[in-house]
């Protein structure tokens, strides 16, 4: 198998996008979770899945401790996880006090083998980034009214389905209809639906 590539325009503040230059970039195939990958490591040996999430979980609590004590992490010949600060810009050290300084993330460099093991065969996309169809709202609203009128809930996916929205903007848009008391919710998680909201 290889990855897939589509280009991209570059990033602008400028107003004439239009002219902005394209680069590649990588087309997600998805999520690979932490979950498959300890079933798959643990059908090709002799450890079991209990043992692998053990590791895994002990590993994670380990990483965060040294990180919160101020060391860098090595993970094998992955590379090295290191933490980064937040505080506002300041002229002189003294203007500002460690209340004032928080942690805000944390950063991952590649190790030269690991990015080495990484890099496979490329071949253009076939079908590129997916983008929301850009319907109007009002279209977007009738074709949920009509959708109600034949089903009792609906759900995220969906809703992408008639909206033309992708997964961010059609929850955004499902939450702005909460909001607005034209919809409810039932469910959590990945059985959550949506339904239309009663008049009081």
């Amino acid at each position: 198998m290889a990855a897939e590539y589509d280009f991209i325009k570059k990033p602008s503040t400028k107003e004439e996008a239009e002219n902005q230059p394209l680069y590649p970039r990588i087309v997600s195939k998805g999520t690979i979770s932490s979950k498959k990958i300890v079933s798959e490591i643990a059908e090709a040996s002799s450890f079991t899945s209990g043992d692998l999430e053990g590791v895994l979980c002990s590993l994670s609590n380990k990483i965060a401790h040294y990180l919160a004590d101020g060391y860098h992490v090595e993970l094998g010949d992955m590379g090295f996880f290191s933490a980064s600060l937040k505080a506002r810009p300041v002229m002189d050290k003294k203007e500002i006090r460690s209340n004032s300084i928080y942690f805000d993330n944390v950063n991952f460099r590649a190790s030269s083998q690991f990015r080495k093991k990484s890099f496979g065969y490329l071949e253009r996309a076939k079908y590129g980034f997916r983008h929301s169809i850009n319907l109007p709202e009002e279209t977007r609203r009738t074709r949920l009214d009509r959708y109600f009128g034949t089903h009792p809930f609906i759900t995220r996916i969906e809703y992408s389905r008639i909206s033309g929205l992708l997964k961010g903007k059609a929850l955004k848009e499902l939450n702005a209809l909460i909001t607005e008391g034209y919809l409810d919710t039932l469910g959590r998680g990945s059985h959550k639906v949506y339904v239309k909201a009663q008049k009081a």
